[in-house]
């Protein structure tokens, strides 16, 4: 019996070992996600002219949309190319006040009241959902398209929240580009 005793003893030690071992994080100079792997990159309905309506909500958590093991915390620029298109289907040039985004650690949760204060609350201040916001999609006064924005993920998101940021004249949202990536690689971009 006390062999029993100790055989399973150390049966229980290996266990809890080998459990605690876990694979290192990579740390990849850059990650371009492959949209084909979404399930939703456009939305199917035109969106209303609702300000801050949510157009689209694209879904990271599908099988083999991101490689396993990544080092989240090793990336520290995002971006995010996206084309704009009126009611009719027509291509609309980027401007300034068509969409906002939200980068969501859980997709379940609510994404309307992210950030302290509601819409024009302050942007640093958020219920630990939202891992990025950036207004002004695409226009002037964004660089998230080109550059990128700047980034501190704990985590993996979980999707992209795509919203009307007020202009009536916005009726699709199409991700062309998602890319995380580390600044000190460089990095080209078209405009």
């Amino acid at each position: 019996m006390k062999k029993l005793g100790v055989i399973l003893a150390i049966l229980l030690v290996v266990t809890f070992a080998a459990s605690c071992v876990s694979t290192p994080k990579v740390q990849m100079e850059r990650l371009i996600v492959d949209l084909s792997k979404l399930p939703l990159i456009k939305n199917e309905v035109a969106v209303g002219t609702n300000r801050y309506a949510d157009v689209l909500l694209v879904d990271f958590t599908g099988p083999d949309v991101f490689p396993a093991n990544v080092d989240w915390g090793y990336f520290n620029r995002f971006r995010l190319v996206i084309d704009y298109f009126d009611r009719d289907g027509r291509r609309l040039e980027h401007d300034n006040d068509h969409a906002m985004m939200t980068l969501l650690y859980d997709i379940r949760k609510d994404s309307s009241g992210e950030f302290v204060g509601g819409r024009g609350g302050d942007p640093g201040i958020n219920n630990g959902n939202a891992a990025q916001k950036q207004f002004n999609l695409q226009g002037s006064w964004s660089n998230v398209h080109t550059r990128g924005c700047m980034i501190m993920l704990k985590k993996a998101p979980a999707g992209l929240l795509l919203q009307n940021a007020g202009t009536n004249r916005v009726g699709f949202i199409e991700v062309k580009e998602i890319v995380f990536y580390n600044d000190e690689v460089f990095f080209e971009y078209e405009d």
